[in-house]
């Protein structure tokens, strides 16, 4: 009877490791499994200082003797101990490797830390050098004719500080039509108006995926199967900001949202299967400086679910020369 009852309590104990086992793991419809609360969730990313080398590695400095310093896209890891250190990340995403094929590290030295989001990014703000702001011949895209078109250089001016709420105000200025066009096209990734936050708030997972494909097709994707950094590394480029859980939530919300991506997680890539025709069209009517780097800019809306206003926050940024600024909050009216 004893040898009975240790034979059932031992069966009885399998079947709940079993149970606990498949409850943690999610399969996709590829076969594929996720970990939900791991490494799966969104990588993090930001920005570190490093000196610039010549070939022959030496430090180049500049005419005053200075060492000549850049910013490089990074991907923060941690070791075995749990220490963070940046992962050097060429424009695709993809890790920076040296002769023998590791990949470049570099010790975290911006703070990594902000309190109001639980994801780690730099605080380190940012322009794009070659995206300008006084190339206008006359002011453009404000609702005055006398309004100075914005020249200052704010690469060294940035400071901490919170991201501005939408309902902000400041002083009204003008950006070179080229730039004006940008910051159009990225206000008119498609279904971007089914979602507003402040940047507090984090970006929604449910605009996040079809800004994922507008991404990809901006880069001029053709092909189906995507490799997953290079994905992540586009929202970080267009937020920012780390979207957090992008990876494990891409496909709940992708089927909620319509957008045509999905992650496959046993080889960690995306399968992009179409690009989204456009839909709302946006006209800009009022740029504001906010100071910091950031500027609010207002635009009429047509062809958005009877939305009809939208107030953006951006900040210009230099991870993607191409862009040149990321959406920081959105409100759609």
């Amino acid at each position: 009877m004893k040898k009975f009852m240790v034979l059932l309590l031992a069966i009885l104990v399998l079947i709940s490791c079993i149970f606990v086992s498949c409850k943690n793991k999610e399969k996709d419809d590829e076969g594929g499994t996720t970990v939900s609360g791991l490494e799966e969730n969104a990588d993090e990313y930001g920005f570190e200082v490093t000196d610039v080398t010549d070939e022959n590695g030496k430090k180049v400095t500049d005419k005053d003797g200075n060492t000549v310093t850049t910013e490089v896209a990074v991907v923060y890891k941690k070791d075995k101990k749990g220490k963070t250190y940046a992962e050097v990340l060429n424009p695709n995403g993809e890790a920076v490797t040296d002769k023998n094929g590791k990949a470049v590290t570099m010790k975290v030295t911006q703070t990594t830390t902000e309190k109001e989001t639980t994801t780690k990014k730099s605080n380190k703000k940012t322009t794009t050098a070659g995206l300008t702001t006084t190339t206008a011949p006359k002011p453009t895209g404000t609702t005055k004719k006398d309004v100075e078109t914005t020249n200052e250089d704010e690469t060294t001016k940035l400071e901490k500080g919170a991201v501005p709420k939408t309902d902000a105000s400041g002083k009204e200025v003008s950006f070179s039509q080229k730039d004006q066009m940008i910051l159009k096209s990225m206000l008119e990734v498609p279904y971007l108006y089914t979602a507003s936050y402040e940047n507090s708030d984090g970006v929604p997972l449910s605009i996040a995926t079809h800004t994922a494909v507008w991404m990809a097709e901006r880069d001029g994707g053709t092909k189906t199967i995507y490799p997953s950094s290079p994905v992540v590394l586009n929202l970080f480029k267009y937020y920012g900001q780390t979207v957090v859980n992008f990876k494990t939530q891409c496909n709940k919300y992708s089927e909620e949202s319509g957008a045509p991506i999905k992650y496959i997680s046993k080889d960690d890539t995306f399968e992009i299967t179409g690009f989204t025709a456009k839909k709302q069209e946006v006209s800009i009517s009022r740029i504001e400086a906010l100071g910091n780097g950031y500027y609010k800019i207002t635009g009429k809306v047509s062809n958005a679910a009877g939305k009809n206003k939208v107030a953006a926050i951006v900040q210009k940024n230099k991870l993607d020369t191409s862009l040149g600024f990321s959406i920081k909050a959105l409100k759609w009216s």
